[in-house]
């Protein structure tokens, strides 16, 4: 995309203008008709587009801005169709058209856009196949009955609901199973996860089993709100919270919400089928979306070459678990060479002799680097502080069975403990 943003920038901003100006219409113009809202609509979003393509065009044509390549022009035609797409969502009530669209086949249109124009490949798996599910399911009840999400005047017949419920459950157990799935992959257990996952299967099995047990499942379910709390408050003071950590937990609930709706609503009695049970379709793809957006947007850093670091983003990414904002880094340089890093923790702390530790309050430091070219050194600290987090930089290749991971930059010699 050669890093011309403001076109990037702006294919996405048109995504932004049909909600904008409904939102302008219906606070401004709340006396107009069904017809005049969408007609209105269309105009302004129209000129909006227009004259968002002559302003690019002109500071392009006069080298204000780079000019316009074969990526950058089809994230704009993407941007074009995300306009359109999100204007039928925004205005599909008012154009009587919910019958033809929907959420699920709008952003399926859009996935498929982004594979042709942007990726050359399906880059939302979870939402593409979601949305072909659901499209279906919506599709097949809007063609049998003519109803839909706020229009159901037609009644449904006996075979209608049962098919039509039996389409749903199958449809709801595979959402269901594709979340425990992504779940299961989670590589971020810790103890207050499963005690999450603990205390809200107990909620819902406490549900099912009597439903009038309200202090008991009331207490788990704020067990279970307290455990997730906490895991989040613990990540974010260690440094370990990540965007995929709300992934996370909205799979935990929208789970949670399924379970329970399907017990307190009773969607799998037959034939029990409803058009307003499409409501916990649209939540779970919302949620879908969320996670799937996230999940591929998300830098990708479980692995990484060393090679491309320097000493101390070395040291960073390797104690990044250790290292704390509410604790010092405390650096001993014997070589008086003063290594300088920037800020791993609250403070730096630096010495010249080892023995100068023993006015420091070691609980305060969640690390103590080391530059030295003596293994008699890193003996006196074994042998003093055994239980300290050390790291080890040497002006020279050192040997010592206590040593697990060795880096250079080929001026320094960095070992971990």
């Amino acid at each position: 995309m050669k890093n011309n943003l403001i076109y990037y920038i702006m294919t996405y901003v048109m995504y932004l203008y049909p909600p904008l100006i409904y939102g302008l219409l219906m606070i401004n113009f709340s006396y107009l008709e069904d017809i005049q809202y969408w007609t209105i609509g269309f105009g302004v979003n129209l000129v909006f587009v227009v004259v968002t393509t002559l302003v690019l065009y002109l500071l392009a044509s006069r080298k204000k801005i780079p000019t316009v390549g074969r990526d950058e022009r089809h994230h704009f035609i993407f941007g074009y169709i995300g306009n359109i797409v999100v204007f039928l969502y925004v205005f599909q009530y008012l154009m009587n058209i919910e019958r033809f669209v929907s959420v699920f086949s709008l952003i399926l249109i859009l996935v498929i856009a982004y594979k042709f124009l942007i990726s050359n490949q399906i880059t939302f798996k979870e939402i593409f196949i979601m949305s072909i599910v659901f499209s279906l399911l919506d599709y097949v009840i809007i063609i049998a009955s003519g109803n839909t999400l706020f229009d159901s005047g037609n009644q449904f017949t006996s075979l209608q609901s049962n098919v039509f419920q039996w389409l749903f459950i199958l449809t709801i157990i595979y959402a269901l199973m594709l979340y425990i799935y992504k779940l299961y992959l989670n590589h971020q257990w810790t103890i207050l996860r499963y005690a999450v996952i603990l205390f809200t299967a107990f909620s819902i099995a406490m549900i099912y089993y009597n439903d009038r047990l309200e202090e008991v499942i009331a207490t788990s379910a704020i067990l279970a709100v307290f455990a997730m709390l906490i895991d989040i408050i613990l990540r974010i003071i260690h440094k370990e919270f990540k965007a995929l950590d709300l992934v996370f937990y909205a799979r935990i609930i929208i789970v949670s919400v399924i379970l329970v709706l399907i017990k307190e609503l009773e969607l799998y009695l037959i034939p029990r089928f409803n058009i307003g049970q499409m409501f916990l379709l649209i939540a779970i793809f919302y949620v879908t979306c969320f996670a799937d957006i996230i999940q591929t947007i998300v830098p990708k850093k479980d692995k990484y070459n060393v090679s491309d670091f320097t000493v101390e983003g070395y040291i960073k990414e390797l104690y990044k678990s250790v290292l704390s904002r509410y604790k010092d880094v405390l650096l001993f340089d014997n070589e008086k060479e003063m290594i300088t890093f920037d800020k791993l923790g609250r403070d730096i702390i630096v010495k010249h002799h080892l023995d100068a530790y023993e006015n420091i309050d070691l609980e305060s430091v969640s690390l103590m680097i080391v530059h030295t070219n003596k293994t008699e050194d890193i003996n006196f600290l074994l042998e003093h502080e055994p239980n300290i987090n050390l790291c080890i930089v040497s002006d020279k290749p050192l040997k010592h069975d206590q040593f697990k991971t060795s880096f250079t930059d080929f001026k320094y010699y960095v070992y971990t403990i």
